[in-house]
């Protein structure tokens, strides 16, 4: 029976008989040293250049892979450390969305075009998480914070007049955050010096994945309730916005979306001049830019208006050199009684003619971009299309 050990063969005996062992002995000892001899080259006795030589590509593999995973360790590291970034991504390909849909005589509005939310403080809003099922399931969570939108560094902290009134005792995280979520095992984090993501005063909620999307195709939709307990008035008035991250067990952020919020007593009265200054900006633009195509225009006249008389006087300079040629007598150029002009030509090829349609189709064309409601030319361009129409028939 063979033993097989780390790079060698050895051989245990079994019992024999005294007679045979040394005619035994002798038999083995020389194949044993035949098979020695042959695989003195194939198996060297260092189990790690065998290795090496085996396969060095696969080694180098296993390196580099070790490294890459030390990099993207760091730079998981540095995205929960890093500053928030007020941007809407979906790095983690699951099509985060937020939807807010504003129920009628409601304590709070929705500005669409400044993408900003306007509510009073202590009153809840209700806003749908959407998000698209991957594979391999994992349990995600959603990150809620508020942040300044000029200074995102300085942490967003309640004023003393409402923290000295907050009932809750015994949570500090929930009592200094500012953001409040009704949804069951929401959990809160941060303190008065974070800055980062996860050191500052967030709102962690845990995403159910079986709230399926009536929308269907793989999406999950789950609403959360929220409120704020300080208003902006509290710090100064300044601007503000709401961060949502989606993220994994291991906090690594998947998507962002951002809201941007004002808590104030009369929501409807801010968001109306906030709309009406967004309204009047654009009105300057406008008018700005009208500026400048009335002076690029008036360029623009000048211009045409020197090539025009250029080359008028070339033609007229042209008409007397040569002798005007007649038109041929199979055409008939004219004037209607109701004001309108006539052509009648003959055509050698039917191409021509053909060729001749799509010309005064195309010019129609053109002058109906410049004057949609005009009924005439679209009459007219009606006209020629069915006149090409019966050139094209002709044989």
């Amino acid at each position: 029976m063979y033993v097989v050990e780390p790079m060698s063969w050895k051989k245990e005996r079994l019992s024999i008989d005294e007679e045979e062992q040394d005619i035994f002995e002798a038999a083995n000892s020389n194949l044993e040293n035949a098979n020695t001899e042959q695989n003195t080259e194939e198996l060297p006795n260092e189990p790690l250049a065998y290795l090496q030589g085996l396969n060095s590509g696969n080694l180098m593999q296993f390196s580099q892979q070790s490294v890459l995973r030390d990099m993207m360790l760091q730079d998981i590291k540095t995205q929960i450390n890093a500053l928030p970034k007020l941007e809407n991504h979906n790095k983690g390909d699951y099509c985060l969305s937020l939807i807010l849909e504003e129920p009628p005589r409601s304590h709070w509005m929705f500005s669409v075009p400044l993408n900003k939310l306007y509510i009073r403080m202590n009153k809840t809003f209700n806003i749908d998480v959407k998000f698209k099922i991957k594979m391999p399931f994992q349990p995600l969570n959603l990150r809620a914070f508020i942040c300044f939108v000029k200074d995102v560094s300085e942490p967003v902290l309640r004023c003393q007049n409402h923290l000295s009134t907050d009932p809750i005792k015994d949570d500090m995280s929930k009592r200094s955050s500012l953001l409040r979520c009704a949804n069951p095992n929401s959990t809160y984090f941060g303190t008065d010096q974070g800055k980062s993501i996860i050191e500052r005063y967030s709102v962690l909620v845990p995403l159910n994945m079986s709230h399926s999307s009536h929308q269907g195709g793989g999406y999950v939709r789950q609403t959360l309730a929220f409120n704020f307990v300080c208003q902006n008035s509290c710090f100064g008035r300044k601007e503000t916005c709401l961060v949502f991250c989606l993220e994994n067990v291991n906090a690594d952020i998947l998507g962002q979306q951002v809201l941007y919020v004002k808590i104030c007593s009369c929501p409807k009265r801010d968001r109306n001049e906030d709309e009406r200054k967004l309204g009047s900006n654009k009105r300057k633009e406008a008018s700005c830019a009208s500026d400048d195509e009335e002076v690029d225009e008036e360029r623009g006249k000048k211009t045409r208006r020197r090539t025009l008389q250029r080359d008028v006087k070339e033609e007229n300079e042209s008409n007397d050199s040569c002798d005007t040629q007649a038109f041929p007598s199979d055409w008939n150029v004219s004037r209607t009684e109701d004001g309108n002009y006539r052509l009648v030509m003959k055509c050698s090829k039917k191409d021509m003619l053909v060729e001749s349609i799509e010309g005064m189709i195309e010019k129609t064309a053109a002058a109906m971009l410049r004057s949609p409601q005009n009924v005439k030319l679209r009459q007219h361009a009606n006209h020629l299309l069915n006149l090409k129409k019966c050139a094209l028939k002709l044989s």
